[in-house]
């Protein structure tokens, strides 16, 4: 996943739910590709697919586990005991997520990680990173408010990472000053929806698209280069679309890829006064 000593790239995983399955296809390019992969910064969806990743799971592992999807499946993962604070408790999603790494501490990654949560009752942003278990970070982040229940780590009452740092482009230069910055944004546009009669739950994710992009748009100049796949086309519950938002993310990271692997050509005395590399 992450061998040799050259430059590499930190890659910001950003929130989407469902949406959010891109990341599998961008990382399968860059491993294709043999494109380093030096830090991963994680939100809501992007922290538990970077977060699995750098745990040791393989990309076909997980792009297996997604195109098994269906609308039965994903209603399966709603707890049957409802609660005033979400309409899921997450215990079955936690139990599938330490079937796959266990009790993974940070310190054992592969690949140095930093998983953002919200504390719900501060607004403060939390980043988990270095130590402490994977699978209580993962899920903290990927808590979407109202849908799960928040999460007690710490002390603290902890919700989706994407309520406050939607594409945590800022956190990778604090894992690996050195790597290229690339923010991967499936946050959906919401002028591209078109619901002319809005429910309850589609006014609920509009809102919460809306500040996400918002927030996206204040922070991506951080980002030396930017990954957007065109996923508007289905909405956060829609797991089953997997093979089709996998394959999105696969077609914008091959877009991309020029342009990163100019950014990781190694510099010379001729590229800095424009005169080519040797």
């Amino acid at each position: 996943m992450n061998g040799g000593r050259k430059r590499g790239i930190g890659l910001a995983l950003g929130s989407g739910s469902a949406r959010g399955l891109a990341h599998i296809g961008v990382l399968k390019v860059f491993e294709r590709e043999g494109i380093p992969i030096r830090a991963i910064a994680g939100a809501s969806m992007g922290a538990l697919i970077g977060g699995l990743y750098a745990a040791g799971m393989s990309l076909e592992e997980l792009e297996k586990i997604a195109l098994k999807a269906t609308k039965r499946t994903v209603l399966s993962y709603i707890d049957p005991i409802p609660s005033l604070k979400g309409l899921m408790v997450g215990k079955r999603i936690e139990e599938m997520l330490r079937s796959f790494i266990g009790n993974k501490d940070f310190s054992e990654l592969e690949i140095p990680v930093a998983i953002v949560a919200t504390d719900i009752l501060t607004g403060e942003e939390l980043v988990f990173r270095d130590k402490g278990d994977v699978v209580d970070a993962i899920r903290a982040s990927i808590s979407i408010p109202v849908v799960f229940v928040p999460v007690r780590v710490g002390g603290k009452t902890l919700v989706d990472g994407g309520v406050v740092n939607p594409v945590p482009i800022d956190l990778v230069a604090s894992l690996d000053p050195r790597a290229v910055p690339v923010a991967v944004s499936v946050i959906p546009k919401v002028e591209h929806k078109q619901a002319e009669r809005p429910t309850t739950v589609d006014i609920f994710l509009n809102a919460f698209d809306i500040m996400q992009q918002k927030m996206y748009e204040s922070t991506k100049s951080l980002a030396k280069i930017t990954i957007e796949p065109h996923v508007s086309f289905a909405s956060g519950i829609e797991f089953w679309e997997a093979r089709r938002i996998i394959e999105c993310g696969e077609q914008a990271a091959l877009e991309a890829l020029p342009e990163i692997k100019r950014a990781l050509r190694p510099l010379s005395i001729f590229s800095v006064f424009g005169w080519g590399s040797v």
